[in-house]
């Protein structure tokens, strides 16, 4: 448990650091390095080189060692490069990144919900809609994060396509950081649920991605709102050429 608890330490330290460019592009990590400050083993040195490495946020080289990555070979879709984001000066343009996102993808899961979903997918989205209009009658109650969250998990695994349900992972993980994306949570938010649940348990998938469309709209006009005007990104040139 201890190790486990280290090694997650470790990662998450050495991956906020490289998102907030305490750690540029084309700066050297070393496995002693990691040994020496975080006091663990070689082996969980190199398990947490191997993990950034796959999500392209380093790169180890014979003679030159574990060298710092542009941005653009980020894996920007893992959730563990989405929360690092979030957690530093990225926050409100990533906010707005994954809104943006599921405001173009959640109509079309809607719309493959209703023909795909089971029938155990269908009565819970409808449960879950009540759920939302229920907590969004009482001021202050923690529970309508979670179900609206759980509501729009549930229908992206509801469409049956595996890449819709992958993106589940970061609709729970923005969800956990920020809250849901509701401008100004009530009942007229929280009545949206009941339509697309109750097309989506109608089989009817043009009224649920209609449905779905007004929803996200408002959501993302919020969002806009809120962030203003996209920041930009910014990225120092690599020293490095990337060829093989």
């Amino acid at each position: 448990m201890a190790s486990a608890q280290l090694h997650h330490a470790a990662l998450d330290a050495i991956g906020q650091e490289i998102v907030d460019g305490v750690r540029p592009v084309g700066s050297v990590l070393t496995l002693a390095d990691l040994e020496q400050r975080f006091v663990v083993s070689r082996t969980v040195a190199r398990e947490i080189m191997r993990i950034l490495e796959s999500l392209g946020m380093v790169r180890s080289r014979r003679r030159v060692g574990i060298t710092i990555r542009p941005r653009s070979n980020w894996n920007v879709l893992d959730p563990l490069v989405i929360g690092w984001r979030l957690r530093g000066d990225e926050h409100d343009r990533v906010l707005l990144d994954v809104t943006e996102l599921r405001a173009a993808l959640q109509p079309m899961a809607a719309e493959l919900a209703a023909r795909n979903a089971t029938a155990e997918q269908r009565g819970r989205l409808v449960e879950l809609a009540d759920a939302i209009v229920r907590h969004s009658r009482l001021p202050d109650d923690t529970g309508l994060a979670e179900a609206e969250m759980d509501f729009h998990a549930l229908l992206l695994r509801a469409t049956a396509n595996e890449l819709f349900a992958g993106f589940s992972e970061v609709v729970r993980l923005v969800h956990r950081l920020d809250g849901p994306p509701s401008p100004e949570p009530g009942l007229v938010w929280a009545q949206r649920y009941r339509r697309i649940a109750a097309a989506i348990a109608a089989g009817d998938g043009n009224t649920a991605r209609i449905a779905s469309r007004a929803q996200v709209a408002q959501g993302l006009a919020g969002m806009t709102a809120r962030v203003g005007e996209r920041p930009s990104i910014t990225e120092a040139p690599s020293a490095e050429h990337w060829s093989v």
